[in-house]
């Protein structure tokens, strides 16, 4: 009699491990696989051991023949992916990896990252790396990906936060907090204006006019919102609560910071 578990641990080696270890004591020999489940059979309580290993920095020749040499010593072998990407023709760079092995695709190396490793229990642990230089350099490579995992997240992150400080420098960047429902806008370098359902919060703009004069327009529906505008040495040149429908027109020289506060208003406002 068989049973499927569903069951995925991403790159938690040790874990998977183990839980199959305890199926195993259940009385439960490992089987199939899939993308993320499992299928045993019946057995005899604890008389399989398992192992995983990570070989996603070889290339699928490299692996295979690795698997191979592990059934050579009476191992049984099964692959499994270290992933849930479920694409066809799908190639992934693994600048991590081995010669070979930095390029995986769909049908080679991709999805095939973990070696299941079975043998009979005989009582003594289950270990495939033995010598300390052999588990060191093990731990080096399980360590490869997951590093370079972490160096693109944060580099991903300060080029979007270096990126978002260079539009606010040259003015094409806004900065806000609160909740903005509804709505529908336009940031360019000389204007700004919104419409909505609902705005509540503060954002802020810095716009550089093409003429000496800003015209404001504001449409209120309902709510509160006003209004704040510093010139470039950071004195306020306009300075409105609690605005309704109305217009203005602000004399300005050169460029200009805007700040919008707005307490559950609904309408609009254009800014050029």
């Amino acid at each position: 009699m068989s049973k499927k578990y569903y069951r995925f641990f991403w790159g938690f080696l040790k874990k998977q491990e183990n839980w199959l270890n305890e199926m195993s004591d259940k009385g439960c020999r490992l089987v199939r696989t899939g993308r993320a489940w499992y299928e045993f059979e019946d057995c005899e309580p604890g008389k399989y051991r398992y192992a995983v290993e990570f070989v996603g920095e070889k290339s699928r020749q490299k692996s295979e023949e690795y698997a191979s040499f592990l059934e050579d010593y009476g191992y049984r072998v099964l692959f499994k992916n270290l992933n849930l990407d479920y694409s066809v023709g799908k190639a992934v760079l693994r600048p991590w990896a081995e010669k070979g092995g930095k390029i995986a695709t769909t049908g080679g190396a991709y999805n095939k990252e973990l070696l299941l490793v079975e043998k009979e229990n005989d009582g003594k642990p289950f270990e495939l790396h033995t010598t300390d230089e052999d588990i060191r350099e093990y731990k080096k490579t399980v360590r490869k990906p997951w590093i370079f995992s972490i160096i693109t997240i944060l580099a991903a992150v300060f080029l979007s936060l270096g990126s978002v400080s260079l539009t606010n420098a040259l003015g094409f960047g806004s900065s806000r907090s609160g909740t903005r429902i509804g709505y529908v806008g336009s940031e360019g370098y000389r204007n700004w204006s919104g419409r909505y359902r609902s705005l509540d919060g503060t954002m802020k703009k810095r716009i550089h006019p093409e003429t000496d004069v800003l015209h404001i327009e504001v449409r209120t529906d309902e709510g509160i919102i006003s209004m704040e505008i510093q010139d470039a040495d950071g004195n306020v040149i306009f300075d409105e609560y609690d605005i309704g429908t109305a217009s203005f027109d602000v004399a300005v020289s050169g460029k200009v910071v805007v700040k919008i506060t707005a307490e559950h208003h609904k309408g609009s406002f254009s800014i050029e």
